[in-house]
């Protein structure tokens, strides 16, 4: 779901990801702008937490290719999501209250990866994790830099 649509995705869980399939992660390399892929291993029996592979993919000239990451690796996935919603830009989102070092982008549903934008939220409510992409699009670039 791109996140210009008019509501960001279904709360999604762990659980509700595809096991054993690469999948599009939601981020990409910043060099040569090849996508990175993300498959769910293992999922804990709450459905919350798991472990994933990922796969960073990059261009046959990216001079990432072999700098940043192994080519592939794994990591802890998952996340819990904070009882009230909150509203930014004119859109409603629930925060994440808790993650792993792999979690959704709260615009497109997709997992990130690397690095995600983190908008904390006052009072310990939570966060909003977004992919750049999403970011963009919904215009929190924008608010950050101090745009209309």
């Amino acid at each position: 779901m791109a996140a210009d649509a008019a509501k960001p995705p279904l709360p999604l869980f762990l659980k509700d990801y595809p096991r054993d399939e690469w999948m599009d992660a939601a981020d990409f390399c910043e060099m040569c702008g090849a996508r990175h892929h993300v498959k769910v291993k293992e999922v804990s029996s709450d459905g919350l937490y798991g472990v994933v592979e990922i796969m960073q993919r990059h261009g046959p000239r990216c001079p990432m290719r072999f700098e940043a990451y192994p080519y592939e690796r794994s990591d802890t996935a998952g996340w819990e999501y904070a009882s009230e919603k909150v509203e930014l830009l004119g859109r409603e989102f629930t925060p994440l209250k808790a993650r792993g070092n792999v979690g959704p982008c709260l615009g497109c549903g997709k997992l990130i990866v690397g690095v995600p934008l983190i908008l904390f939220i006052d009072e310990g409510r939570g966060e909003l994790d977004f992919c750049f992409n999403c970011a963009l699009e919904l215009g929190v670039i924008d608010k950050l830099r101090g745009g209309r």
